[in-house]
């Protein structure tokens, strides 16, 4: 019972990931996949309703203090892993301005 509640747990955790990786690449400054700029407007707003059902799903299974714990933790991680792997694959390469 306790491992199905942590799969639940990841599901909202991912989702609101995803949420993050859209915003991210959303962001005019990103440079890890620059094709997305072009559906950039998309991106955002994918990631309203994307966040939205993360937040909803995990604070109706665990409380809603508890549930933004879930997202915002997992919206934190992935906006501080991205900007860094990003940086990591341009090092040697001059930016262009």
């Amino acid at each position: 019972m306790a491992s199905l509640e942590f799969v639940s747990m990841l599901n909202c955790a991912l989702v609101a990931a995803l949420a993050a990786l859209c915003l991210y690449l959303s962001a005019a400054r990103q440079r890890l996949w620059p094709a997305a700029l072009g559906r950039a407007k998309f991106l955002r707003w994918l990631s309203v309703p994307l966040a939205t059902g993360a937040l909803a799903t995990a604070s109706e299974q665990y409380g809603f203090w508890v549930g933004c714990s879930i997202v915002l933790g997992a919206v934190a991680a992935v906006l501080l892993v991205l900007p860094t792997l990003d940086l990591w694959r341009q090092r040697g390469n001059p930016q262009k301005s």
